[in-house]
Order: structure tokens, then C-alpha cells, then sequence
């Protein structure tokens, strides 16, 4: 019993490293508001771009990737994005904030379009979301952007489905 007891507290504690390396974040890169941060699949400047994030965006850090590099997470809710990051791009609070609000349109003439969880319209649906419908815009990949609802849910939507 003693035994195990004792093998619980040494498996918590090398969890615990783990735990308390996570933390909030925003996206600062600079001055220049049109400015975006690469997400990359992989700790490399010559990783595939997932998509391009602008200042103010809120993300979790999840570990040191290392090389000056970050594993983040972007939103919550019903779908989140992870990926790397340059870790000097991240500060604890910034009043830098590029992120825009913008509305739902449907170019199609129907009352709702749908979220997907990555930039294309063959990837899986998040949510519906409806027409009017106010997103916060966080990134761009090609034709599509990055939106956060209001329940922190993160997704795309091509450029023409918002106003």
C-alpha cells in the first residue's frame, strides 16, 4: 500500500512540470497592425503554415517547444487550433490588439454557413453559425480567415461569408 502510495506522488509530481508550464498568452508582433504570426505544424521556420494570427490573439501555452519555439492552442469551445509559435512573439499582456469584428453573411441566400475546423470547405463543420451573426476575426490561411465565436470556439470561414 505504501508502495503505491509513494509511486502516485512521484507520477503527479513529474506531471506537475506539465501543468504549470501552461499559460495565457497574446499575440504581440509589433507596431504594424496588418502584421500576422505564422501557426506552424511543426517547431520550424520551415514547417507548414497552418495559419497567420494577428496581435491580440489569446492563446494558451502549452509547453517550451524549445529553439526559442512555443506549443500553443488557439480557443476553446466546441474546436480549438494547436500548433508552434516563436515564443518572442508571446507576451503575458499587451494593449496591442488587431483582432476585428466582423459579420456573418451568406453569399449562398441561406440564414446560416458553416464553421469548419480548418481553411477549406471539404474539412469537417464545427458549428452552424448565422447569418448577422458577429465573429471575431483572428487569422487568415489563403481565401479563408480564423474566427472565434463567442464561446471561444475557433474555426474558418471563407473571406466572402463574412462583411
Amino acid at each position: 500500500m505504501r508502495k503505491r502510495c509513494l509511486l502516485l506522488v512521484c507520477a503527479l509530481l513529474l506531471l506537475l512540470p506539465a501543468f504549470a508550464l501552461a499559460q495565457s498568452a497574446v499575440i504581440d508582433n509589433g507596431s504594424d497592425p496588418g502584421s500576422r504570426l505564422n501557426l506552424r505544424s511543426a517547431p520550424s521556420r520551415d514547417a507548414q503554415a497552418v495559419g497567420k494570427f494577428v496581435s491580440g490573439t489569446r492563446v494558451e501555452i502549452l509547453s517550451d517547444a524549445g529553439d526559442g519555439w512555443s506549443q500553443v492552442r488557439i480557443g476553446g469551445g466546441q474546436n480549438a487550433v494547436t500548433g508552434y509559435m516563436m515564443t518572442q512573439y508571446l507576451r503575458s499582456a499587451s494593449s496591442v490588439d488587431a483582432r476585428e469584428s466582423r459579420k456573418v453573411t451568406s453569399p449562398y441566400g441561406t440564414q446560416s454557413v458553416v464553421l469548419r475546423d480548418r481553411p477549406s470547405n471539404s474539412y469537417d463543420a464545427v458549428m452552424m453559425l448565422m447569418v448577422g451573426e458577429t465573429v471575431t476575426v483572428i487569422g487568415v490561411s489563403g481565401d479563408f480567415c480564423y474566427v472565434q465565436t463567442g464561446d471561444s470556439s475557433v474555426g474558418c470561414l471563407a473571406s466572402d461569408e463574412l462583411k
